[in-house]
């Protein structure tokens, strides 16, 4: 296995900054620590990545923001807009810039599954990456995990699953479950639950807690397909679920998954909330207010999640040490018009 910067420092008996510093040139290092790095990095044949974290002395004053592949428009999605502007708001303040990194299928095929911000990074054509959407157990984690090991400037935004490394996140599990909690005690005991295909992995933790605490709950657990094909499938879920199967209320993960439930329930004369109760993820405040009727809602707050992930990585780039290593968002429920109380 090939050795990283944190074996020589562990080896040499010094932090990896004075790592990072001996192999700048930089002064300020003992004489002493200089032999010691230097007999680690003979012991394992250490060769220092270019691209790591300290070595990077040239500025293009560019951050990447990555979105892992998936059928569909990365704008398709009112979370990821708000978070590129809460990015944005950050580094122009820094006179930093963006560029968006996002996977078609064709580049996945050609390059074996290979993420593309690696070229980004390897070309140093960004001085800082932020990821979002990544899973774990994936060929984007693999290579978030090389990088890591680079000290290459990164913070990934979503669950933490990494003891390295820095990232944003709204706790999507417990919010999830908190939706079934809150329809719940309104009485509703039949609820179709919708996720985003990039969440599907949460899917059997969420659907089997609230089943092992609300014992007579129904839970009917849907993940959607691509935003374009949508509507068929939830016309069809509605006549299946809701008016030949009873179920009284929807958790839906998203405003724009929202806005097509309405329309779709107006067409099968389906009331809301009188027939059917709906409870919506919004990230941006105030989304679910402006429908009729208005949507209660669990504000996810994306844009200052994207703005706190924009200074953790600018701190990493200006070697300024962060103050955390996990910054946690809370979510807010907005109890509107669109949630009938049952009993």
């Amino acid at each position: 296995m090939t050795a990283s910067i944190y074996d020589v420092a562990k080896r040499a008996g010094v932090s990896i900054s004075t790592v990072s510093r001996i192999l700048n040139n930089s002064a300020n290092v003992s004489e002493k620590k200089v032999r010691a790095v230097k007999e680690a990095m003979e012991y394992y044949q250490y060769e220092p990545n270019q691209f790591g974290r300290g070595l990077v002395k040239q500025r293009s004053n560019i951050i990447g923001v990555y979105f892992p592949f998936h059928s569909g428009s990365v704008f398709e999605s009112s979370y990821n807009l708000e978070l590129l502007k809460g990015i944005e708001r950050v580094l122009t303040r820094h006179n930093y810039s963006m560029v968006l990194i996002s996977e078609s299928e064709e580049y996945s095929n050609r390059v074996k599954g290979t993420p593309r911000f690696l070229e980004y990074v390897r070309q140093r054509k960004i001085d800082g990456l932020l990821l979002s959407g990544l899973n774990s157990k994936s060929m984007e984690e693999e290579a978030f995990q090389q990088i890591l090991e680079e000290e290459y400037p990164v913070v990934y935004i979503g669950k933490r699953f990494h003891k390295k490394g820095i990232n944003v996140y709204a706790q999507y599990e417990s919010y999830r479950h908190q939706m079934i909690k809150t329809l719940y005690a309104y009485g509703h005991r039949k609820i179709i639950l919708y996720f985003y295909s990039g969440h599907q992995n949460y899917l059997s933790a969420i659907v089997n807690r609230a089943k092992d605490e609300m014992e007579d709950l129904e839970l009917a657990a849907i993940i959607l397909p691509h935003m374009t094909d949508i509507r068929q499938e939830l016309t069809a879920d509605m006549r299946k679920y809701v008016t030949g199967g009873g179920y009284t209320a929807i958790c839906s993960p998203g405003i724009e998954t929202t806005q097509i439930i309405l329309s779709v329930c107006g067409e099968l004369r389906l009331s809301v909330p009188e027939t059917v109760s709906i409870l919506s993820v919004e990230h941006k405040n105030g989304e679910g207010r402006q429908m009729f009727p208005q949507i209660s809602a669990f504000y996810v707050p994306a844009k200052d999640m994207g703005s706190g992930a924009a200074e953790l990585l600018l701190d990493m780039i200006e070697d300024r040490s962060p103050d955390e290593m996990s910054r946690e968002y809370e979510t807010r429920f907005f109890d509107r018009e669109s949630i009938r109380q049952l009993s």
